[in-house]
Order: C-alpha cells, then structure tokens, then sequence
C-alpha cells in the first residue's frame, strides 16, 4: 500500500473519531428525550388559577359563629354526652355501650327524640344495627319521635367480653343553616333490664339466680344489684362545628372544609413521552441527570485509543518524510 493511500485511510479514521467526540449521542438508553426547549416549556407551564378553581367542586365551608346543632344523649340508666354540629352534618349517631359481668336474659328501653330536627329511617336502623348481639330476639317499633324495643331469650345474651351496642340508633338531620342554633336531645328509658347466670347444662337462665336491675324504669340499687359489675359508656358521632376566636372577622372564621382541588398555581413536571419504552424492572430515576447522554465510558475510551493510534502513525510518516528530504 503507498504512502498516500495509508495517509488517507489514517486521515479519515482520525476525522471521523473527531467527528463523534464532537457531537454528542442524545438517544438515552430507555428512548429519546424531549427537545430541551419542549422541557423548558413544560417547565415554566402552570395552571391557570380561575380554571382549577373552576374545575373543583365548591367547598362547604362553614360561616357558623355558633353550633347549628347540639344534641344532647342522655338516660335513666347510661350517662350523658352531647356533640356540636355545623350546618352540613346530615346524620348523627347515638351509641350506647353496655359490658355487664353477668348475661341479660330480659331488656327493654324507650327512646324519645325531636321529630322536627332529626328523624329514624328504619332501613338504616334494623334489628342488627341496633343491637347486633339481641338481633335475633327482639321486637322494635318505630313511631314519629318514639322507638320502642323489647327482647327476651332464656339463652341470654352476652355482653361479658367488651363494651358492645347496647343502642345504637342513626338519625338523619333537617335541613338547617348558619343562622340556626337548635338544641336537641336524645333521651333513652331503660324500662326493664334483667341479668343472670347460665345453667351448666342446659345454657338456660337459672331463675333462683336472675337479678333485675331496673324494673318499670327504676334503677334497683341493692346488694344484689351492687355484685353485678356494669360499664356504660354513650358516644355520638365526633362534633363538626368549629368555634372561632373572639375577634375574627367573618372572614377569618375557622371552617371544617373538606379537601378541594387547590386554587393556587400548580407547576406541571416534565414528563417523558408516550412513546419512550419502559424502563428495566427495579432501575431508580436519578432527578440530577442531565438532558443529553454522551455514552459509555469505554466508548470514549475506544474513541481516544483509535485518535492515539492515527496520529502516532501520522506523527512516524511525517517525520520519515522530513528525514529523507533533508
């Protein structure tokens, strides 16, 4: 081969090799990224605060200075609590716990309530919700502002383990505004409440045993009754109403508000696109990487090894040829 031609073949090897260190390779492993001008733009590109405010449903804040509602629970035989609510509670429910160291055998209460403020859909307080260990033993009536319940097995019902719905009773709320401050109460009359001991054999109450513990709406406080450990605990459902400091301006008022789509501006992520291929199972993004891939490692060393070579052979040529001519 003559000089010239091994001259132009090392020329155009070392040309080209500068001609790919010189540009970089921008096709990541995992597809093409996005020009960087489409991820500036993406960048600076934020949502028009009255479209977001547009898209969200409106907020049901609450202006009230007072509780549109408090409803008070209260008993013969359990003890007392109340809960304040805003104008955007619908139901309220009242729970009475009862644990007793003995079984019932016998239970019956009356419950009166406002029929103008709440009311008792009966599908939503069946016999199972009311009661969910005496649901198959008992007789419930519900009239305007009354429930009446009665349940008797000689099996007993066990209410030893835990506290457990004693009453539970769900209430749906008449429509009320800001401007409304009802007070109402739920009141519960245990009329009859009888406890026992099982028989050994036949599970059955043994009547030398039963032990009453009201009767016609009287609690009994005697020996008896004062061996028959009891726990009674009354829940509502948890206030809604939030009281605001003394010197707020309506508009300061502290509101319950549920989660809303924010109105402030939201700045959107660049985003790879659609047509990008998924990444390897279990590879990690690295959020400091930089736009443009220039390759692996050994390529540029590839690269650097192929310059080396092409110009200490041009170098050896060249230096020959001044050699001879001198």
């Amino acid at each position: 081969m003559s000089k010239k031609a091994l001259s132009f073949i090392l020329t155009l090897l070392l040309t080209t090799s500068i001609f790919f260190c010189a540009i970089p390779i921008v096709f990541a492993e995992d597809g093409t990224q996005p020009p960087s001008g489409l991820l500036s733009a993406l960048s600076e590109t934020t949502v028009d605060p009255s479209a977001a405010a547009s898209a969200a449903p409106e907020p049901t804040v609450s202006k009230a200075r007072y509780p549109v509602l408090t409803v008070n629970a209260i008993s013969n035989y359990f003890g007392k609590a109340y809960a304040e609510y805003n104008e955007f509670t619908r139901e309220v429910t009242v729970i009475y716990h009862l644990k007793a160291s003995k079984r019932l055998v016998t239970a019956g209460w009356k419950l009166t309530y406002d029929s103008a403020i709440l009311s008792v859909d009966p599908e939503k307080n069946t016999k199972e919700k009311i009661c969910p260990i005496m649901k198959d033993d008992c007789a419930v009536r519900f009239e305007d502002g009354l429930i009446t319940y009665a349940a008797t097995d000689l099996k007993m019902f066990d209410f030893t383990a835990k506290e457990s719905p004693f009453v539970q009773i769900t209430f749906d709320v008449a429509p009320l505004t800001e401007l409304d401050s009802e007070i109402t109460k739920v009141d519960l009359t245990v009329d009859d409440l009888w406890v026992s001991e099982p028989n050994p054999v036949t599970g059955e109450s043994v009547s030398e045993k039963e032990i009453v513990l009201v009767a016609n709406s009287k609690v009994i406080e005697s020996k008896s009754t004062d061996a028959v450990l009891v726990s009674k605990i009354t829940t509502l459902t948890p206030s809604t109403f939030v009281e605001p400091s003394p010197d707020a301006t309506p508009d300061e008022i502290p509101t319950t508000v549920p989660a809303t789509l924010t109105t402030e501006p939201v700045t959107i992520a660049p985003t790879v696109p659609a047509t990008a291929s998924p990444r390897n199972p279990g590879q990690t993004e690295d959020t400091d990487a930089s736009l443009l891939w220039t390759g692996e490692w050994y390529v540029a060393l590839l690269i650097l090894g192929v310059l080396l070579v092409c110009s200490t052979i041009l170098f050896i040529m060249r230096k020959r040829d001044i050699y001879n001519n001198s």
